[in-house]
């Protein structure tokens, strides 16, 4: 009998003999022999032995991590990282790459993936590298040589690798703006899009079908690190010649007014959050016309750092997230500050308005900004109105199907996420002379290049600094053009927040409450808050009550929970569970001729909504706006 054998027999003894079930042990025991921590077997002792007069907590939060599972979906994996089958570790990431490849093979055939591979990119939190190389190391004990970046990676680079080389599938290691303790494992299709079902379920199913370790994984890793042995051998570096080709292809698609912007003498602010975003986003602004002695860069903020000193939820739009930028904006007299989150593929802006005040942009402004700019950009290379599209998901504004329709281009709607949008974008890029202009979600996500089928905050902000260049060129600024936008397309409030729960089945506990709210399935309320209703756009359960057949449009989302209510004011609010984070949201909007008046009516029906439908004080929400 081993060691490890005798030390797992110990725990096992000790655990059962402090009254945790047998199954649970069994499961604790399950993932210590794939770990192979000894540190991790004696911590799990001492924490058995030390609550032998109250067990209920530690048997909860020994179910909680080793009894579930963290799931594989459209966005892969993101959680804590800890042990435990539900959270982010070498096991559950092991499993995770090792049903990926099983999938890739079963779909591509072993020699074809051999020869198309999967590129691996990895940000700057804890584990990351790691994550990525034990990625690696799967698909070569297969005998499919990855392509790894060598270095930390913003994620846009990820899906335009994909799509350069004609790769199989693409992995990104990253958590995006989540808290420090968090990672994530995020998954490409061939196309270069994330995964969308079936795909996601088939690789989940792959993934119980190959729990156990294969053989030949851990002899390619070094004990002490975890990193390959030898990368050059078992993989192929190509984070500099792809950075090389993003930065090409990017400025040849997107750059319009290079001469300009080098003659320019404004300035702006960038933080990074802690991320990757710095390298990238200088190397993409100068590639545009933009010197870097005038991008100005938050010291504090702009080398990687995982443990996000200065921000303890590095979303730019959070608040607070942007104070130490517009501090540095304040006192070096600069009017424009641009950010991004850790793995920057979201975008955030602000400007100084003539009153002294800031004006921080929300992301559906931002998107509508994006839109008239690009939209201009390509009627000056000729391309006919008709061949522009624009895409946005559901929960967006309004406002840029009105500047599509008023513009006479094309413009759809999706559900949420860039799984959906950029998939979509394919579809309508089939037909050669159409021509992507931007897609983008109000959460500060916009991708403006048909080459990356994602979101992408450095894209973004090297086309940010060449519009304000144009903009402040001609006396005008950013604000302006959003106010003379607001006058010839009508005023579109929002009203968007969220509220907190860990506790799923609560969650769906109150949605189904609404969905039965006349005593039977499918009665929703007829009025809120006095407020009529309507319809009802319920993607959870499939029903819209605007249909003639009642059968919601979007695809089905069991799974999650979204609900739209549309009100015959005009007003409209989705309520829905975030993929990622323990949030339920809304996004609300209300557009009218006075602004105002508006805002005003669009929060008395919201106010309604968080109190009849939500109800946080019944169902036990958190306001993180009340802390």
């Amino acid at each position: 009998m081993s060691i490890g054998a005798e030390k797992l027999k110990g725990l096992k003894e000790t655990a059962e003999g402090a009254g945790i079930p047998s199954p649970l042990v069994e499961k604790m025991c399950d993932f210590l022999r794939m770990t192979q921590r000894a540190d991790l077997i004696e911590k799990l002792e001492t924490l058995v032995q030390g609550a032998q007069k109250d067990r209920a907590p530690l048997k909860a939060e020994l179910e909680k991590y080793y009894s579930q599972r963290l799931q594989f979906g459209t966005a892969g994996l993101r959680g804590e990282m800890g042990p435990g089958f539900n959270r982010m570790n070498d096991v559950v990431v092991r499993q995770a790459a090792q049903g990926l490849c099983a999938y890739l093979i079963d779909l591509e055939g072993s020699e074809v993936l051999k020869k198309k591979r999967v590129v691996v990119g990895f940000d700057a939190r804890y584990n990351s590298q790691k994550f990525a190389h034990l990625t690696a190391a799967v698909f070569a004990s297969r005998g499919v040589r990855a392509y790894l970046f060598g270095d930390i990676s913003a994620t846009p680079l990820v899906p335009f690798t994909v799509r350069k080389l004609g790769c199989a599938a693409g992995v990104m290691v990253t958590a995006s703006h989540n808290p420090k303790n968090d990672n994530g494992y995020k998954v490409y299709a061939g196309n270069g899009a994330q995964i969308i079902p079936p795909t996601d379920e088939d690789i989940a199913t792959s993934i119980l079908k190959n729990l156990e370790p294969w053989d030949g994984v851990s002899a390619l890793l070094s004990p002490e690190t975890g990193l390959l042995k030898d990368p050059s051998e078992k993989s192929e570096e190509v984070l500099q010649s792809m950075w090389d080709a993003y930065t090409e292809t990017i400025s040849k698609e997107l750059c319009t007014k290079k001469a300009l912007t080098s003659q320019s003498t404004l300035k702006i602010v960038y933080t990074a959050m802690h991320g990757v975003g710095c390298e990238f986003v200088k190397r993409t602004v100068e590639a545009f016309g933009f010197s870097l002695d005038r991008l100005l860069l938050v010291s504090e903020q702009c080398t990687p750092d995982p443990e996000f000193p200065t921000v303890p939820f590095p979303n730019p739009e959070e608040k607070g997230a942007l104070d130490l930028a517009l501090s540095k904006a304040d006192a070096s007299g600069t009017p424009l500050v641009i950010a991004n989150d850790p793995d920057a593929d979201r975008f955030a802006a602000a400007e100084k308005l003539p009153s002294g005040q800031w004006k921080v942009f929300s992301g559906d402004e931002l998107g509508v900004i994006f839109s008239l700019y690009r939209l201009e950009c390509l009627k000056k290379e000729g391309v006919a109105p008709g061949d522009i599209f624009f895409i946005c998901s559901a929960v967006s504004s309004a406002m840029l199907s009105v500047v599509a329709k008023t513009e006479g281009c094309h413009w759809e709607d999706t559900m949420t996420g860039f799984k959906w949008m950029s998939n979509k974008s394919l579809e309508l890029k089939k037909d050669p002379k159409k021509r992507h202009a931007v897609a983008y979600e109000e959460a500060i996500g916009y991708q403006l290049s048909e080459f990356v089928s994602d979101k992408d905050g450095v894209s973004a902000a090297a086309v940010w600094a060449e519009m304000c260049c144009h903009l402040y060129a001609e006396s005008r600024t950013v604000n302006a053009l959003l106010e003379e936008a607001k006058k010839k397309y009508g005023y579109f409030v929002t009203n968007n927040a969220y509220y907190l729960c860990y506790d799923p089945p609560r969650v769906k506990a109150c949605f189904d409450a609404f969905r039965s709210a006349g005593g039977a399935p499918q009665t929703y309320l007829k009025t809120i808050g006095g407020f009529e209703v309507l319809s009802i756009r319920d993607v959870t359960t499939g029903f819209d009550c605007s249909k003639p057949d009642k059968k919601c449009t979007f695809p089905l989302t069991p799974t999650s929970q979204m609900v739209t209510i549309s009100f015959s004011n005009g007003a409209r609010i989705t309520l829905r569970t975030s993929g990622t984070e323990p949030k339920i949201k809304w996004y609300s909007e209300f557009s009218g001729e006075d602004e105002g008046k508006a805002k005003e009516e669009l929060d008395r029906i919201v106010a309604a909504v968080c109190s009849e439908v939500l109800n946080a004080e019944k169902w036990g929400f958190i306001d993180p706006r009340k802390k």
